[in-house]
């Protein structure tokens, strides 16, 4: 019904009007053995990308950069990045496309390895070492040599892109054996360094070798995010013109960083995922866009094992160094977070609660936002106000 024309399973087959059945040990095994022998049909480029944060993005930005001048350029849809994602990405490519951008995941050991023996990049890129998933991948060392995993796929002509302001990405820069491009905004030794950053509640601006670069969106960390795109575009002789319109026409997308305003409320919907890295990042994006009062309202980080409590208290004793007039805080650590917290901090037992609050709180004026786990759902929360 659905257009089949046959089925690989890991139980007995039976053809039931499909044209071939095969019997496998592990299908997703198969799944990535036969993607891996496609891909390899055809002439294009692949860039393959991972990090602790900043994923989806860079992702996005890269794809949006290298497809200026009508070049055909398949990437990841939103964040299909493991096991079954990236075959089906990779099943996704034909004759036209000049250039892959396929995004990895991971949460244990030898995840990306999988992934990367299947891709086969041509290009890695590493956005950052942070602290997702260091519930069981035990420390941020453990993440580092997680995600190098990318490297594997490499062959003797391939380049690592990776960030130069990230201390453990730069420490490994003796150790790497083909090609590496460094990007920094703080590291001045990096290959590429974004310069005259300015920034305002229309997006934000960058110099890089005298040629200026434009983002509809806001934030610092999204120059790091542009300045991977500008490597990749390089590298594959894209001209910096088209790469400069295509980091222009870059959009975010979903509830990443959607910033809305409605009745003088701005507000920030940041609520796919969150760890410290990008709840800081985020932190610093309300600073930047705020006219009046700054609010936060911050739910649970996952998967941080026992650095949990230490995480949350971070984050609380960060949203007081940036001036935040008042700090919301849900979910099962909340307490945690308000415990490493100087300014004025609430914490609220439910979403109800929480949305009944702001009802009566905010006013024109204000900018308010809305940052937790993917498991916190507190767009549900968010989209009550834009």
């Amino acid at each position: 019904e659905g257009g089949a024309v046959g089925y690989i399973s890991d139980r007995d087959c039976a053809f039931d009007g499909c044209n071939f059945a095969v019997k496998v040990k592990d299908t997703r095994e198969a799944l990535l053995s036969l993607a891996k022998a496609y891909r390899q049909k055809f002439d294009i480029k692949v860039i393959g990308l991972t990090g602790s944060v900043g994923k989806t993005t860079t992702k996005d930005m890269i794809a949006s950069a290298l497809s200026a001048g009508g070049r055909q350029v398949l990437k990841t849809e939103g964040n299909f990045n493991n096991d079954i994602g990236v075959p089906l990405t990779l099943f996704g490519i034909r004759s036209h496309h000049k250039i892959g951008v396929v995004e990895m995941g991971m949460n244990h050991f030898g995840e990306i390895s999988k992934l990367t023996a299947c891709a086969k990049p041509d290009i890695a890129v590493i956005t950052n070492i942070g602290e997702s998933h260091i519930e069981n991948l035990k420390s941020r060392q453990g993440i580092l040599k997680a995600k190098c995993e990318i490297f594997e796929g490499l062959d003797e002509n391939g380049i690592a892109i990776l960030n130069g302001d990230d201390e453990l990405l730069y420490g490994i820069r003796e150790n790497i054996s083909f090609k590496t491009i460094y990007c920094g905004i703080e590291n001045a030794s990096c290959d590429i360094v974004a310069g005259n950053i300015k920034s305002g509640n229309e997006g934000i601006s960058f110099t890089v070798d005298g040629v200026e670069y434009s983002l509809t969106t806001v934030g610092k960390h999204n120059v790091i995010n542009a300045l991977f795109a500008i490597a990749a575009g390089r590298i594959l002789g894209i001209d910096d013109k088209d790469i400069r319109d295509g980091l222009a026409g870059y959009e975010s997308s979903g509830i990443r960083q959607s910033i809305t305003e409605k009745d003088g409320i701005k507000v920030i919907t940041d609520c796919y995922n969150a760890a410290p890295l990008s709840v800081k990042a985020a932190l610093d994006v309300l600073t930047e866009i705020a006219r009046g009062r700054k609010i936060a309202v911050l739910g649970d980080m996952k998967e941080l094992g026992d650095k949990t409590e230490q995480y949350h208290r971070e984050v609380g004793e960060y949203a007081s160094t940036k001036g935040i007039d008042k700090l919301l805080v849900i979910g099962e650590y909340a307490e945690f977070t308000a415990a490493g917290a100087t300014c004025p901090t609430q914490i609220f037992e439910s979403k109800a609660e929480l949305i009944s609050y702001l009802k009566t709180e905010l006013s024109a004026g204000d900018s308010i936002l809305f940052k937790g786990s993917r498991a916190m759902k507190l767009e549900e929360v968010a989209g009550e106000f834009n």
